[in-house]
């Protein structure tokens, strides 16, 4: 749907749209109707979210200093040159009152603007309230890619759908031969074939393939290679 309304999902992409807004949205005030009053809130959520990142990303930086000094400490080497954190430095907080909920508030005004009856998708595009178009998948190029845990020494299998209906799973039990194993709509899967005899260790072999609308697409895994015990 070209005309969908989207707020970004990582904080990054918020504080994006927030200060794009908050320079651009005085360009309808009078064609959208957008009061003193919304234009104050934008800004002041832009000023606010962004100092919380920027608050954010300094906390973060002096947390891996405190860090990488107490390794060098605890760790060595016995050459390492000891050097102390640099002192936390916080920045001046926005002068204005902060609000809770800024994208709730910035998701209602961008509603409120796209059923005005002067917006256009021109507008939208141009105050980034549209989402981008997502390119449809792919699906010559998907391929599962197989993990494992155990579970009484026998192998559980996971993987992602990657927007896939159902897997299609083989194994190869020690053989030399794969053959169908399980077509799953779930991710993940229990081999309960028996295992080889007390006190000896078999290779069990793993590839699998997705399926949508019952088809096989995209390309075979790479095959997993598990040592299974006995029991």
């Amino acid at each position: 749907m070209p005309n969908a309304t989207t707020i970004p999902r990582s904080d990054a992409g918020k504080r994006a749209l927030l200060q794009h807004l908050s320079n651009h949205l005085t360009n309808y005030v009078t064609i959208l109707e957008i009061t003193p009053a919304d234009l104050t809130q934008v800004k002041t959520g832009f000023d606010w979210f962004d100092y919380s990142l920027k608050l954010e990303d300094a906390t973060q930086n002096y947390t891996d200093a405190i860090f990488a000094f107490k390794r060098v400490l605890r760790d060595g080497p016995k050459s390492a040159a000891i050097n102390l954190p640099a002192a936390l430095v916080l920045i001046t907080p926005p002068a204005s009152v902060p609000y809770a909920d800024i994208f709730g508030f910035l998701g209602a005004l961008i509603v409120r603007i796209k059923r005005h009856k002067n917006y256009t998708e021109a507008i939208g595009k141009a105050l980034h309230i549209i989402a981008p178009q997502s390119p449809g998948q792919d699906t010559a190029t998907l391929q599962p890619t197989l993990t494992y845990d155990f579970k009484g020494n026998h192998p559980i299998l996971y993987w992602k759908h990657k927007g896939t209906e159902a897997l299609e799973l083989e194994a190869d039990h020690g053989t030399g031969t794969f053959s169908l194993q399980t077509i799953k709509i779930s991710t993940s899967f229990e081999d309960t074939t028996p295992l080889p005899l007390s006190g000896t260790i078999a290779l069990w072999r793993y590839r699998a393939i997705y399926h949508i609308r019952d088809e096989q697409v995209g390309q075979w895994s790479p095959i997993l290679e598990i040592m299974v015990k006995g029991n």
